[in-house]
């Protein structure tokens, strides 16, 4: 196997670490390594202020639901998943993911082990810390992605 590609498979092996915060703790937060941030906030609200330090930011808007009531709700939705997902294979050798939303309860955890599920990597610690996480997001993650696998190898 060719040097090039060996370097690229150990590189896609590299588990970063997740962490999952609150608007204001990110609104406070600096990066110390080779970090992006997903930055979830609500629909018609202000994005956070976050450090320029960041490699990349992905900012996503949606409203902390699990099914429409109100009609002007913004469900999580394929569209998001896909961008979140497109975001994590263009960053995949960052050092550190930074998650956050209002609280750091329910969005940006269910993002967080929406991407543990479809990448392998463990959740155990995530479900625990933050047993609020939105079941939505998760299986909207999940899907998405398993749906896109199949189109791509068809």
């Amino acid at each position: 196997m060719p040097a090039k590609r060996k370097a690229r498979q150990v590189r896609k092996k590299r588990i970063p670490e997740l962490r999952v915060l609150s608007r204001e703790d990110v609104e406070h937060y600096e990066p110390t390594s080779r970090e992006v941030c997903i930055s979830i906030f609500d629909t018609g609200a202000q994005p956070a202020g976050l450090s320029p330090n960041f490699a990349a930011v992905l900012r996503v808007s949606f409203d902390d639901v699990l099914e429409r009531g109100d009609p002007a709700d913004i469900l999580f939705a394929d569209e998001h998943a896909r961008q979140i997902h497109r975001f994590i294979d263009e960053w995949s050798d960052v050092d550190r993911i930074i998650l956050h939303c209002n609280m750091g309860v329910s969005r940006s955890p269910g993002v967080a082990l929406g991407l543990c599920d479809v990448q392998g990597w463990a959740t155990a610690e995530l479900e625990r810390s933050h047993p609020g996480w939105n079941r939505l997001v998760r299986s909207v993650m999940a899907k998405t992605t398993a749906s896109s696998k199949q189109g791509r190898s068809r």
